[in-house]
């Protein structure tokens, strides 16, 4: 049985679509009809594992087989399609993994060839200008919305990001505070 995938991927990106999320079978086309549109990818790493591994809901067994098949060709096409310079914006399937793991995702884009910069600024600045709120969000500067992360230790050490995460600040102000 052949799969089809990139076909539906291609037709969206003819029609415009500003991003295409999970991206499992980006053949080389596909690729370069991404960057020749700025079109997004938003892989969605952590969905294959959450539904392999870790799920957050009850999923039947034949989607978990069927995603235990593609997770290798998943990581393939996001590799390739970040060495070709794909924008890559950083979101997940929360509620396929538990919520709160989100951050997971950027040790994912790292092992698929970003640079733990690069997964941090697909996390801020390339998701706020795919959903189109980059003139208030996104980076840190004079007259945006100070949203800031502060955590211990080196800022792109992203195994354990989670849990060195001391404040949350949005909109300026103090969300979250761990002592």
């Amino acid at each position: 049985m052949a799969l089809r995938g990139h076909d539906g991927i291609k037709s969206a990106i003819r029609a415009g679509i500003r991003s295409i999320e999970h991206g499992i079978y980006l053949d080389d086309q596909a690729i370069e009809m991404m960057i020749e549109h700025g079109t997004y990818l938003v892989p969605t790493l952590i969905a294959m594992g959450g539904w392999a591994v870790d799920r957050g809901v009850n999923v039947p067994q034949y989607a978990i087989d069927k995603t235990k098949m593609v997770i290798e060709t998943h990581r393939d096409s996001t590799s390739r399609a970040i060495a070709a310079g794909v924008k890559v914006a950083m979101g997940t399937d929360s509620g396929i993994t538990p919520h709160g793991q989100n951050l997971r995702e950027l040790e994912q884009m790292v092992a698929c060839g970003m640079s733990p910069a690069q997964a941090v600024i697909a996390t801020t600045r390339t998701a706020a200008h795919l959903m189109g709120l980059a003139d208030d969000r996104g980076s840190l500067e004079p007259g945006k919305r100070a949203d800031v992360v502060i955590a211990r230790g080196l800022p792109f050490e992203l195994a354990d990001l989670r849990s060195r995460i001391r404040w949350v600040v949005q909109a300026g102000k103090v969300v979250v505070a761990v002592p």
